[in-house]
């Protein structure tokens, strides 16, 4: 997905003739949060995504997998380098997984 986490709703909203009232409510947000969303004045809270992919039918994994992919973007687009924050963040993500199964093991 290319566009923002907000304008993918907006689309799934239109694309299914539903009012901005109607999607809020299945959503359990309100109208105007739901509006800011759309907007990119507001972020989509990660609770909404298994409401969204349950109304919608999506993947909640592919929906998460997304909303992650833009708050990583969100952090580092401003950057001048962007791809050497992202191997590094990589890397820093592997040795956390590593440290944690280590800690996870129990010697008998």
């Amino acid at each position: 997905m290319k566009e923002t986490f907000g304008e993918y709703i907006h689309k799934l909203r239109s694309d299914n003739g539903l009012t901005l009232t109607k999607l809020a409510a299945a959503l359990d947000i309100d109208q105007s949060t739901l509006s800011k969303i759309e907007n990119g004045k507001r972020n989509v809270p990660f609770e909404v995504l298994p409401k969204l992919s349950s109304f919608f039918n999506l993947d909640l994994k592919d929906l998460e997998q997304a909303y992650l992919i833009e708050k990583i973007a969100e952090i580092i687009y401003p950057q001048e380098e962007p791809a050497q924050l992202l191997k590094a963040a990589e890397a820093k993500a592997k040795y956390m997984k590593q440290k944690n199964l280590e800690q996870g093991k129990i010697n008998f």
